[in-house]
């Protein structure tokens, strides 16, 4: 059961058709969004269980980021980053999604799995990747799986949580 709630929620986001997989839900900006809008902070328990619509927020935990954040599909040119302040405390997270760079009315928000997962669940693992950028991986892997130069140019570019490391 998720006990997490949502602290903000942008209004101008919808759960409506994919751009990218036929017959999916997807989150899809209403109008323009400029660049560092909050799409979601989301909190929630964290718990070590990984499934296939769970973020992992440390190097062992992971929450579930309710009906509106389940629907962020991926992409290998992402237009939102995941942050999450985890308390190890409580066990309790907050995931914010904000935009990394302009979104336009009726595009496809979108987060890289890569930036937050070190491994995916063996459902997406190796899953052919359907986000069509011109930078696409061709194939769904957390971080650990990627090359040594996709990992440098993920880390490059700013928008992976900070327990992922190149070994």
């Amino acid at each position: 059961m998720n006990n997490g709630k949502y602290l903000i929620k942008n209004k101008f986001v919808a759960i409506a058709d994919s751009n990218m997989v036929e017959g999916e839900k997807a989150l899809i900006a209403e109008k323009d969004l400029p660049k560092s809008s909050i799409i979601f902070l989301y909190e929630a328990p964290s718990t070590t269980e990984r499934t296939r619509t769970s973020i992992q927020v440390s190097k062992d935990r992971h929450v579930e980021p309710g009906d509106f954040g389940a629907f962020a599909n991926h992409s290998c040119s992402p237009n939102t980053q995941l942050i999450a302040n985890f308390d190890d405390q409580t066990l309790v997270t907050q995931v914010l999604m904000i935009t990394i760079c302009p979104i336009k009315k009726g595009e496809e928000i979108v987060f890289d799995y890569a930036t937050t997962e070190t491994d995916v669940t063996k459902e997406l693992q190796g899953k052919k990747c359907l986000c069509k950028s011109p930078n696409c991986r061709k194939t769904i892997y957390g971080f650990n799986d990627l090359s040594l130069a996709q990992k440098q140019t993920l880390l490059l570019e700013g928008i992976t949580a900070s327990y992922l490391h190149i070994n």
